[in-house]
């Protein structure tokens, strides 16, 4: 239960891998495998072991694949011939994982003689205070410096609290696409600093990127404050993992929960207000992977990909964007509320200056039950008649004035 600080202190080593080969090595295919593109040579009837090898090594420093362009291959002895070979990475401190395999019954195998580390490592005790690398229980402070974390980040470590605090300018977790090289390529290694559930607080307004995975388990994920995309259509600080027993609170910052298509999260209870800026202090989108049960903003922006129980957006109003997923109650008590969502729509309270706009979509909707509307300033709007094939239902509540917009030609019954 030891509290380690972040510093990123490692020396910088270059992976190195070893491959081995032995055995009959005629007639068959070698293959190397790195992120799921492979590098093959197929032997003759007469090859022998420094013929396949010398091959190899060929075609790898031949190759175009950006993954494998990270590293060099050679064969050993030098000069030859060769009875081995080696992978070694072409930048200190980046590790890489390569499988190989063979269509017959040679010997051929790889292993990592050098594993690349460096001060990006999360594994590395060297980039801790302290020097050992984090274990269950322990509290990991980030509040200094700006050296990335970002390799070696699946854990299944339990119990631990992760604090992201003023003073860190750095990055936690990598791109889904990784841009260090002459050609992009989709990020192998893992992205998010993942634990077996865990706590969390991020509050540094100059972190650039926050990737957190939590599994399967109860997650506390606090967001106080947070940098600047550096990818204007990606979030700085991305969510995935929880359960039923897990909560998010947003204070300030930009955040995305199961942002990605294709990643899950589930957090029951999610709530989004405001520092300073009522407007501008969050930016929240929740992707179709995650689970919502209760959701509430007051100021801000937030975009629903996903279903949600009961979504409500506060007295300090801002922008809601339902983009996808059924809403079983929406209540509208301030601001905006886009409803561009096909999901079906239950129960509808607007009240104040709150303003439903079905507008922004121009598929059919069904709203299952009368919208309730509050107030002389309370709004709806569906001009394009996509709401229960154009017969929009409103009761008004706590005034005479009924403000509604629903293009022309309207019968309205007034009860």
């Amino acid at each position: 239960m030891a509290t380690l600080r972040w510093i990123g202190n490692a020396a910088a080593v270059n992976d190195l891998k070893t491959v081995s080969l032995s055995g009959t090595v005629t007639s068959q295919t070698f293959t190397f495998t790195i992120n799921g593109k492979t590098i093959t040579y197929g032997s003759g009837g007469s090859d022998t072991v420094a013929i396949v090898l010398t091959a190899l090594v060929a075609a790898w420093n031949a190759s175009t694949i950006p993954e494998a362009m990270e590293m060099t291959a050679a064969g050993l002895p030098v000069g030859g011939p060769f009875t081995s070979m080696t992978l070694t990475g072409d930048v200190a401190g980046r590790p890489s994982t390569v499988s190989v395999g063979t269509s017959g019954g040679a010997t051929f195998s790889i292993a990592t003689t050098t594993a690349g580390t460096g001060p990006n490592d999360f594994a590395n005790g060297q980039n801790w205070s302290g020097g050992s690398a984090p274990a269950n229980s322990d509290t990991l402070v980030f509040d200094n410096g700006s050296v990335p974390c970002k390799y070696n980040l699946g854990t299944v470590l339990t119990g631990i609290v992760v604090s992201v605090d003023p003073g860190y300018s750095g990055a936690i977790g990598l791109p889904l696409i990784n841009t260090d090289g002459v050609t992009q390529y989709a990020e192998y290694r893992t992205t998010s600093l993942t634990l077996a559930g865990g706590t969390a607080t991020v509050n540094s307004p100059t972190i650039t990127r926050c990737n957190l995975a939590f599994g399967a388990n109860t997650a506390t994920v606090r967001i106080l404050n947070s940098g600047q995309r550096p990818d204007p259509n990606v979030p700085v600080v991305l969510v995935i993992g929880g359960n039923g027993s897990s909560a998010i609170d947003i204070t300030k910052g930009d955040v995305g929960i199961a942002y990605y298509a294709g990643t899950t999260a589930t957090f029951p209870a999610v709530n989004s207000t405001f520092a300073t800026n009522e407007r501008g202090d969050v930016r929240l989108v929740c992707g179709s992977g995650a689970t919502l049960t209760t959701v509430y903003k007051n100021g801000g922006s937030l975009t629903v990909n996903s279903a949600v129980t009961t979504l409500t957006q506060g007295p300090a109003g801002g922008v809601l964007i339902v983009a996808a997923g059924a809403v079983t109650t929406l209540n509208i008590q301030s601001g905006v509320c886009n409803y561009n969502s096909t999901g079906t729509l239950g129960t509808v309270n607007v009240s104040n200056d709150g303003f439903l706009d079905f507008d922004q979509d121009s598929r059919a909707k069904t709203v299952t039950n009368t919208i309730q509307v509050y107030g002389d300033k309370a709004a709806v709007q569906d001009n394009q008649k996509v709401v229960n094939s154009g017969v929009l239902t409103i009761k008004a509540n706590q005034t005479t004035t009924i403000n509604v917009g629903h293009g022309s030609n309207n019968t309205m019954t007034f009860t």
